[in-house]
């Protein structure tokens, strides 16, 4: 019998009005916490152990840097920059990334809960060792990124642009390919176990992997 498939929670946003504008001091501290937060326009330095809940970025940048343990609930991040910026041991829950630049993004050993991206560059992405849980990638270009010996559940790739992903190693449970396109897909035939492809994915992976010639009934 099919699992039952979860609906993605949306984040949890107060009204602008109820928000502060920008951080004290403009400089995030390590371990600190940052509430109901409006964030434009601005640079964001690496740090250690920051949590950021019930907050809106706007066009923020944190391009090279690199957060340990970084703790994001009930966010919304849209034309924001985080191109070859380092996030290890993040946790995420209830987040949205839209428009954004990950060029060269790695999120490693970390957990995705509740997140969308949405028309996102992700070309070179890292998500290594990484937990997906109700995840949905919209419209992205994930070209040549990697999800090695991540674990998929309830994730879908909708019209992305998987060209040459590597899956090594990956586990699924619901993980949805089905409208993308996934040539040049780096995975082992044997993990397919939990994945939902449509009928030109699925010969395509028959024909790469397992050398099955798929034709069509009235071809010779």
């Amino acid at each position: 019998m099919p699992s039952k498939k979860k609906a993605i929670d949306p984040p949890n946003l107060p009204s602008f009005e109820m928000m502060n504008k920008g951080i004290p001091d403009n400089q995030l501290y390590e371990l600190e916490s940052y509430e109901n937060i409006y964030l434009s326009n601005c640079q964001l330095e690496g740090i250690k152990g920051v949590d950021f809940q019930y907050a809106y970025f706007d066009t923020v940048k944190a391009i090279n840097t690199y957060f340990k343990k970084l703790s994001l609930q009930d966010v919304r991040i849209i034309k924001s920059d985080f191109a070859n910026t380092e996030w290890e041991e993040a946790s995420l829950n209830r987040v949205e990334f839209v428009n954004c630049r990950l060029l060269g993004f790695k999120g490693i050993k970390s957990r995705f809960k509740n997140v969308i991206f949405k028309g996102c560059q992700g070309q070179f992405s890292q998500f290594n060792f990484s937990k997906f849980d109700c995840v949905i990638f919209d419209n992205c270009i994930l070209e040549e990124s990697t999800f090695l010996e991540a674990s998929l559940t309830n994730v879908k790739f909708i019209n992305c642009q998987m060209n040459n992903v590597i899956l090594g190693d990956a586990k699924f449970k619901d993980t949805d390919f089905r409208g993308s396109n996934i040539e040049g897909l780096q995975i082992n035939i044997n993990q397919l176990k939990g994945a939902i492809l449509d009928l030109f994915q699925a010969a395509y992976i028959l024909q790469r992997y397992a050398n099955v010639i798929v034709k069509p009934v009235d071809e010779e």
